[in-house]
């Protein structure tokens, strides 16, 4: 899984990152006398006092100017160029970041994958897992590239009146549209 509270190779569990040998059926005995609600509710208040904490401490040094020339001039060179939009850009940057972690849906994503990769990694339900990624790789990704040509032309006539009537606009869009699903597809295979 990608995502998971803890890991359990050779049938001992630790928390992410190491710390806390513990037998994976004391785990998954522990995680089932808990329940999924239980881990949920544990990992939305985690989640919550993370995000205030990152709020409240390190949001103030980011939105420091100085502190901003000081760890982004190395690579993006600002200070050598006092730039108002290159500063807005930088500032609606970090803005965007807190919003993001401040998301339902973001903090709704990271519990239910958080706590699903969990309970995944304490039952060592590798067969599931293996079929996802056959039916993505064997299946999907090959009926992709079967009728890739057919699928953007469908799909730039769909887009037509979008891109105002230029078929290669639309055909251009549709095949960036495609490219997103395959990396969508071989992302979530790599997860699982």
């Amino acid at each position: 899984m990608s995502l998971s509270a803890i890991e359990c190779p050779d049938g001992v569990c630790h928390s992410h990152h190491g710390g806390h040998a513990v037998p994976r059926t004391a785990m998954q005995k522990n995680l089932q006398g808990h329940g999924r609600e239980w881990c949920e509710r544990l990992a939305e208040r985690i989640y919550e006092m993370s995000v205030d904490t990152y709020a409240q401490t390190v949001m103030p040094s980011l939105h420091s100017s100085g502190w901003q020339r000081r760890h982004l001039d190395w690579e993006f060179k600002l200070a050598k160029q006092e730039s108002e939009p290159d500063e807005a850009l930088v500032e609606g940057i970090i803005n965007a970041t807190e919003s993001f972690l401040r998301s339902s849906e973001v903090h709704k994503l990271f519990i239910q994958e958080l706590v699903q990769g969990t309970f995944a990694e304490a039952s060592e339900d590798t067969l599931r897992a293996s079929a996802v990624r056959k039916i993505i790789n064997n299946e999907v990704m090959a009926m992709i590239q079967e009728r890739k040509e057919d699928l953007l032309n469908r799909l730039a006539k769909e887009l037509l009146t979008d891109a105002k009537g230029d078929f290669e606009v639309a055909r251009t869009a549709a095949g960036e549209g495609l490219e997103e699903v395959e990396r969508l597809l071989v992302n979530h295979k790599e997860a699982v």
